[in-house]
């Protein structure tokens, strides 16, 4: 090779070293400028390879949105794994199809999503009739029919799209008694309900949710890969522990093992709506404050029903700054403080360590108002006092008439030595008129 070319290239070469050297240097001091700015909390959870949610930042609890669109590499489009749940062609398609989900949605007051998830599921969102006679969406009954074979026009396709919205909208009906409100708002729970539901609701997925650690009679959603598939590791047939995770794989017969490899319709359903498998992201990041502390409360409690935070350890540490003790106020304010509206702004993130002190705090009448009992009708994202020989509060979930669905920490393990160690976030129903509640809590700021 000619001189004068050795020549230019070594220096080119030597160029090419220098440039990386400089963008390694670079890239070390981004680095370390940006883990610097994380928390001790956050540097602690990270180092255990466990989520992180900064809700008030959007972190990890991005929004598709309203509407989708193709190449989507938002979190809830990524499943427990990190694997994408749509593909940018299934994207592309409920996009072209999304303005007759949304005309037929709004008409039977249900998520359109919920339609785009059985179109997916039924027949591969395409507009062609199949061979069985029993449509688009897959009456087996041959409801609206005939459905002769072949691509459909607009105008039957809106026909058809209308059809399964009433008939999603009528499925609830058959849900338990708690999750048969399905509007445009409904929560989580209603939403897997009625895609049980709308499955079938069999006792052996009932069964199955119960060996998993969930409520056969309140949660048999829980146990249905219809629903649920590929929502976690332990109901991933990849990772789940042998003979817990299967399916029904032939008519009138039994659980085989392991389920089959599609995503659950609820973990399809979240990553469209912006609800993951571990609550509803959209309204953490741009609800209310109300919105926020209720949808902020559900992911972290299925963060520890997930057993991505478990008892007998230190995990609860994540919302007390590092302390130990009974930590029920601690969960709440943290909760508040991450929705961006503190109890306390004069302690580190808004953490208020006792009971009393959240009371005392409502009494103020400054940023929050506290209602004795029967002087007040409890709404979402209050705080519901409590005393039965020691003091406790929980967050309102939700009301329904006396009854209030509520979630909390330090719950779960009843009291003892180092009890709180033993605890979690769980959820449960109480009467608003039970005799243990003294009180509710409730923010002043409507947004």
């Amino acid at each position: 090779m000619n001189t004068k070319y050795l020549f230019i290239t070594s220096k080119i070469r030597a160029l090419l070293v220098s440039a990386t050297l400089v963008t390694a240097v670079l890239l070390l001091f981004v680095n370390q400028v940006t883990f610097a700015a994380i928390s001790a909390d956050e540097r602690r959870l990270i180092n255990i390879q466990s989520r992180y949610h900064s809700y008030t930042q959007g972190q990890l609890c991005t929004t598709t949105g309203s509407s989708v669109t193709p190449g989507q590499t938002t979190g809830t489009n990524a499943d427990h794994a990190g694997k994408s749940i749509l593909s940018d062609a299934q994207f592309t398609a409920i996009k072209e199809n999304q303005s007759f989900y949304e005309a037929a949605a709004q008409e039977a007051d249900i998520p359109w999503q919920m339609i785009a998830v059985i179109h997916l599921r039924e027949t591969g969102l395409k507009r062609i009739n199949p061979s069985n006679g029993q449509g688009i969406y897959q009456f087996v009954s041959g409801h609206g029919g005939p459905y002769p074979a072949g691509a459909v026009d607009d105008a039957e396709f809106a026909r058809q799209t209308k059809l399964v919205a009433e008939f999603i909208k009528g499925k609830a009906n058959a849900n338990v008694e708690q999750n048969r409100s399905l509007t445009t708002s409904a929560t989580p729970e209603a939403i897997k309900d009625t895609f049980f539901s709308y499955n079938g609701r069999s006792s052996k997925y009932a069964e199955q949710a119960a060996g998993l650690g969930f409520s056969s009679e309140s949660q048999p959603y829980e146990g249905s890969p219809y629903v649920m598939n590929r929502a976690d590791a332990k109901r991933d047939p990849a990772t789940a522990p042998a003979g817990t995770w299967g399916q029904v794989k032939r008519d009138f017969g039994p659980i085989e093992y392991p389920a089959n490899n599609d995503y659950g319709a609820f973990v399809v359903y979240g990553a469209l709506a912006g609800i993951s498998t571990t609550g509803n992201c959209s309204d953490a990041a741009n609800g209310t404050v109300r919105q926020k502390v209720v949808a902020i409360a559900k992911q972290e409690l299925e963060l520890w029903k997930s057993g991505e935070l478990k008892p007998s350890g230190n995990d609860y540490h994540k919302y007390t700054g590092g302390a130990s003790g009974n930590w029920c106020a601690w969960f709440s304010s943290w909760v508040y403080n991450q929705a961006g509206y503190p109890l306390d702004s004069n302690t580190p993130e808004g953490r208020v360590s006792l009971v009393d002190n959240i009371k005392i705090i409502g009494e103020k009448r400054e940023k929050f108002v506290y209602h004795p009992v029967g002087s007040y009708t409890p709404q979402p994202g209050d705080l519901v006092i409590q005393k039965e020989g020691v003091s406790h509060v929980n967050i309102v979930i939700a009301v329904d008439g006396n009854k209030l669905t509520i979630i909390g920490g330090n719950q779960g393990y009843g009291q003892g030595a180092n009890h709180f160690s033993n605890s979690s976030v769980t959820q449960y129903i109480l009467d608003i008129n039970d005799s243990v509640n003294t009180g509710f809590v409730s923010p002043k700021a409507e947004n």
